[in-house]
């Protein structure tokens, strides 16, 4: 294999503002086809992007993840509409590239790991910030001995609430901004940690918005060698998506800011159009916007290297194990704000 022929399931946010534009920076890869809810936005998203082909609506799932051209399935769609996706791509024999988080609970992650390890496919976990350039070059810092031994990481999320409605509702989601944004933030500070999760406790609350899931969140992990990672994520900050983390080491600290300190500022009125932020409570004023943000937010290095690995061949560095992981953590968070403990999670 010398081309990637994929095929992506979605014509909403993730895949209109990160996937698509990240992968046509691929020479690598071709987009072959994608898979929509209805044949209206389904054939404009196919013809914006130059998709050739095009399934839609009831079976369509089914059908492209048949389609005997594609050599692999990057899941864009909602949380609820994950496991039947991976299952199918799995049963298909395909590769899986599926966007965070992996399920709605551990209990589905598991099932979808289970699928691809028994189709024996290469599966990955898409979750971006892991590849933010910043995040890798910060890692790059710690392991040349920067700062020492990582101590703590502190890490946030932030802006006034998603896109779409089902993120809001408990049995589409399966939970709030704590499963929506807090796996970003989680598996960054694992992954920087590098350390077994050892036990996990957690706050919620619903703030600012009249929905049956949480907008507000802190989560504790520890690690096996006391190393704590602090996890904050919230629907009810204004002014845009505030992404920043911070690590302290025994010899030294690293801060960084991904959406407040681009080097961007721009004024406008906004009355005729101009610079777009994501997640921006208004389009005048002062904006601080990120040029390229599918770059900035890893989602081009994500996909190339998940490319590269599909082509040869390998599991890359986030699989679903991965996802697993992350659930477990995020379901001990949740059962800790019930239980108002520590938690020891499972996986």
């Amino acid at each position: 294999m010398t081309r990637l022929r994929l095929g992506v399931l979605g014509t909403g946010f993730i895949n209109e503002t990160y996937h698509l534009p990240a992968l046509r920076e691929l020479p690598e890869v071709e987009v072959a086809a994608v898979f929509g809810k209805t044949e209206s936005k389904t054939s404009d998203f196919a013809r914006n992007w130059g998709i050739p082909k095009y399934y839609f609506g009831e079976g369509g799932l089914d059908s492209i993840c048949k389609d005997s051209s594609l050599d692999a399935i990057d899941v864009g769609l909602p949380n609820f509409l994950h496991l039947e996706a991976v299952t199918r791509a799995a049963e298909n024999h395909k590769a899986i590239i599926c966007e965070k988080p992996l399920g709605r609970t551990a209990q589905e992650a598991g099932k979808m790991l289970d699928a691809a390890k028994r189709a024996g496919v290469i599966h990955c976990y898409a979750e971006n910030q892991v590849f933010m350039p910043k995040a890798r070059y910060v890692k790059d810092l710690i392991k040349a001995g920067a700062i020492g031994k990582v101590t703590s990481v502190r890490s946030r999320e932030a802006h006034s609430g998603p896109h779409s409605m089902w993120f809001k509702t408990k049995d589409l989601a399966g939970g709030g901004v704590l499963l929506d944004m807090g796996c970003h933030t989680i598996e960054l500070a694992r992954q920087i940690i590098q350390k077994r999760p050892r036990d996990v406790c957690a706050w919620t609350a619903t703030l600012s918005h009249k929905i049956d899931v949480e907008d507000n969140c802190l989560v504790l992990v520890r690690y096996d060698g006391n190393e704590l990672g602090q996890s904050e994520a919230s629907w009810s900050a204004k002014g845009g998506l505030d992404v920043r983390f911070e690590i302290f080491g025994t010899e030294g600290t690293i801060f960084v800011d991904m959406t407040r300190e681009t080097g961007l500022r721009v004024f406008t009125t906004g009355l005729r159009g101009g610079a777009v932020v994501e997640k921006a409570d208004s389009t005048s004023g002062w904006l601080f916007p990120s040029l390229g943000e599918h770059e900035a937010y890893g989602f081009v290095e994500e996909l190339r290297h998940f490319s590269h690995c599909i082509l040869h061949d390998k599991m890359p560095s986030e699989t679903f194990q991965d996802g697993y992981v992350v659930n477990c953590l995020v379901d001990a968070a949740y059962e800790s704000v019930s239980a108002r403990r520590w938690i020891i999670p499972d996986g």
